[in-house]
């Protein structure tokens, strides 16, 4: 044991993450420490003197190694922040992002605007169940369905449906998109693989080498299980009914241009997220 207070082996390992290149380094490494010694970030910074125990100081050590072999910090701990909601995560199922909040917030007021009750929330492709469970958190009227080709992953969805919302209506099914389900549904929402086969060795290695492939590339173009999903919105979603994709900015068009075309009177909307990027579509059926 080195006997070294916190605040010490907190900018130490700061520093050899900085070297590594990796961003965020001071947070990651705060981040790291307070998972291994179980404390709250204001615990945390109240007590920076204290000495870790051998255990501890142990495992932080090794929560640095896998960081800096460029492993994620959700996978390290085991649970990303999404929407409020503490999500447990493994490398069976991607890591929700902030992008992915559009989908909630998009959904949830189409919900309240049009005085939807008792909606069923479907989530294709619900990975850690991240974005239906965020909706249902928001509707307490609702029924989730989670949809998910991977049994690994719909685990991970049930864990977290126990956690966070154990006294609401959620259903998890093992399946290829819409296909386990009939209409009408008034609320579908999906973060699919969207990212193109060719693009994939361009991604940041902690995507790259740790992120489930499957939920990552979908093929050659990364359109997709996307244009399948539009497609299969034709004859499920309810009149008025809404579909919220995320999309990769370069798809937008496509997308948009393959809703209108298939899905005839639906109002189609494309929307950017925070940095103005083109983020969603939004088709709300006729």
């Amino acid at each position: 044991m080195s006997g070294a207070a916190m605040r010490d082996i907190w900018m130490a390992a700061t520093a050899r993450l900085q070297e590594a290149g990796i961003d965020d380094a001071r947070f990651e490494a705060e981040v790291l420490l307070r998972h291994v010694s179980d404390r709250s970030r204001a615990r945390f910074y109240a007590y920076l003197e204290d000495v870790l125990t051998p255990e501890q100081e142990a495992a932080f050590e090794a929560a640095i190694e896998r960081r800096l072999q460029r492993e994620p910090v959700a996978y390290i701990t085991g649970r990303r922040e999404f929407y409020k909601l503490d999500i447990h995560v493994t490398p069976d199922v991607l890591i929700p992002r902030p992008e992915s909040e559009l989908l909630v917030e998009t959904a949830l007021t189409h919900l309240r605007d049009q005085r939807v009750r008792r909606a069923r929330v479907v989530d294709v492709g619900t990975g850690s169940g991240a974005i239906g469970l965020a909706i249902l958190r928001g509707r307490r009227d609702a029924r989730l369905l989670g949809i998910d080709v991977s049994a690994a992953a719909l685990r991970v969805a049930r864990h977290n449906a126990r956690r966070l919302t154990p006294r609401r209506r959620h259903d998890w099914l093992q399946g290829d998109l819409l296909t386990p389900l009939r209409g009408p549904l008034e609320c579908v929402v999906a973060n699919l693989p969207y990212v193109p086969e060719a693009a994939v060795a361009g991604l940041a290695p902690e995507i790259r080498r740790y992120e489930p492939r499957a939920a990552v590339t979908p093929g050659t173009t990364g359109v997709e299980l996307i244009l399948r999903l539009v497609t299969q919105l034709g004859t499920r979603l309810a009149p008025g009914g809404i579909a919220v994709l995320e999309i990769d900015p370069g798809l937008a068009r496509e997308v948009s241009a393959a809703a209108r075309r298939l899905l005839g009177p639906a109002q189609v909307d494309v929307l950017s997220d925070l940095s103005g990027e083109p983020r969603a579509v939004k088709i709300v059926a006729g």
